[in-house]
């Protein structure tokens, strides 16, 4: 049985798909992060990056495929209508989510895929799709994976994550905005962590407004904010990530750049992205 453990970036756009020659380095897809835990697949999040994920994933001998949404705004589930294992007979589908206000997690996830949004609905998928159910602070134990969820402060809820492996941690912390002081429930969940994957979407200026409009209470966070966590946490590898729309690829090397200066591993996601524990 393999231990290794892998992350690789297929989607790293916040909001909508940036597709363009401006966004050729960092790409324009949205959120998808592939983790590997030896044999097991953990899918984080099912944005436009989901699509080339499942081109791959149908060609190798897996049979069984997890899930972990962080939250059901568009740029965070629209791939799934797309992606090709979900019409395999050959794939078991694990989905985890959180159930919101009278609505079950299957409710809420299957409102994409109904008349008349899109021909296929998920009872016609030929994949046997499982609904979890999590809760936040829970924990979904794999046996030698384990994963800690915790809450993120985000319109309408959202959920970070922390993989656990081998002795080695991966966070997963995206569509959250920072307070005024650390929020102590990303820190619980960062604390020491391997590599920690944080929203950056905003600069200071215009997360205040100095530039253009104010965006407090919009739901996500600045790369100056993620130092701060990731410092106080003891995190050791920093990932700048939900890139906003609006920055171009020279915009993001200048961001990562600034960021290095004051927390040397730190890296601007790009799609194809790898990182091995």
């Amino acid at each position: 049985m393999s231990k290794d453990f892998k992350i690789r970036f297929w989607g790293v756009r916040g909001s909508i798909c940036t597709p363009g020659e401006t966004t050729l380095k960092y790409g324009g897809n949205t959120p998808c992060v592939e983790v590997r835990c030896g044999n097991e697949i953990y899918i984080f999040d099912a944005g436009s990056g989901l699509r080339m994920l499942g081109k791959k994933i149908v060609k190798e001998p897996v049979k069984e495929i997890n899930f972990l949404f962080s939250h059901f705004h568009w740029d965070h589930i629209h791939g799934f209508p797309f992606f090709l294992p979900a019409y395999s007979r050959k794939f078991v589908i694990n989905m985890y989510g959180e159930s919101k206000l009278s609505y079950s997690f299957e409710q809420l996830f299957s409102g994409q895929v109904i008349f008349p949004y899109f021909p296929v609905s998920l009872n016609q998928m030929d994949s046997k799709i499982n609904f979890i159910e999590i809760r936040r602070d829970g924990v979904i134990d794999k046996g030698d994976v384990k994963i800690r969820i915790g809450q993120l402060n985000h319109p309408g809820g959202c959920l970070g994550y922390r993989v656990e492996y081998n002795g080695k941690s991966f966070v997963y912390a995206t569509d959250t905005e920072h307070y005024n002081c650390i929020d102590p429930l990303v820190l619980k969940i960062a604390k020491n962590a391997d590599v920690m994957v944080y929203d950056c979407n905003y600069t200071d200026e215009e997360y205040s407004g100095a530039k253009g409009f104010p965006r407090t209470g919009w739901g996500h966070s600045t790369w100056t904010q993620g130092l701060k966590l990731v410092k106080e946490a003891g995190v050791k590898k920093f990932i700048l990530f939900h890139h906003d729309p609006d920055h171009d690829d020279d915009f993001i090397n200048m961001l990562e750049k600034k960021a290095q200066a004051e927390f040397k591993e730190s890296y601007a996601a790009y799609e194809g992205m790898e990182i091995e524990l």
